[in-house]
């Protein structure tokens, strides 16, 4: 790969806005279908459907406002660049319903988009570069996975009640850009706390 264009920063770049507006994650599956564009400006990522369907079910965490935020450490050795994406979000209020979705969390290789505060929708945990199959993505290793919760309740009631959770993937490739080729794209539902890609 040869670089093909420039950088440019214009006055829109600039007034850009920090932060994460939604995070969407999913369990890999067994023969869930995806797709990836390496042409000429692109590092997308233009499908992601469950195995035999044309779409895939994602499930929304919200978290409290201006916590989540998304880091990418990048470490070059002997010739192999490792991208270590790191996902944290804290989540307000203790209760056994969110212990009981983070405890899912604990032994599950997940993906996730995060869309970004200037609608940009980011994959984490799926990476085309050195995965072990194409046609398996469960079997793809650059998974998102639990790194640490911390937190708690507190001991003043004016301290804060919740966790943070911190995910990470270790892939080999920059997060890729969700640009679906057809159909609607990623469609969020904040009533029912899910998502579709297609």
């Amino acid at each position: 790969m040869a670089i093909d264009n420039g950088i440019a920063i214009d006055c829109s770049a600039l007034q850009t806005a920090g932060g994460i507006k939604q995070i969407c994650l999913r369990s890999f599956a067994s023969a869930d279908a995806v797709s990836f564009n390496n042409d000429a400006g692109k590092h997308d990522v233009t499908k992601i459907v469950d195995t035999g369907g044309s779409t895939a079910t994602w499930k929304l965490f919200e978290f409290k406002n201006e916590t989540a935020d998304l880091t990418v450490n990048a470490t070059k050795e002997n010739g192999s660049t490792v991208f270590e994406c790191g996902l944290t979000f804290m989540i307000p209020q203790i209760n056994n319903v969110k212990m009981h979705e983070l405890q899912a969390m604990l032994n599950t290789c997940m993906m996730a988009i995060v869309v970004t505060s200037n609608d940009e929708k980011l994959v984490l945990g799926l990476s085309e570069k050195y995965a072990n199959s194409v046609t398996a993505p469960e079997k793809n290793q650059t998974f998102l996975n639990l790194a640490s919760m911390e937190g708690g309740t507190g001991a003043a009631y004016s301290d804060q009640n919740g966790l943070t959770i911190s995910l990470m993937a270790r892939q080999f490739e920059l997060p890729r850009q969700y640009d679906p080729a057809s159909g609607a794209g990623l469609v969020v539902n904040t009533s029912t706390l899910t998502a579709t890609t297609t």
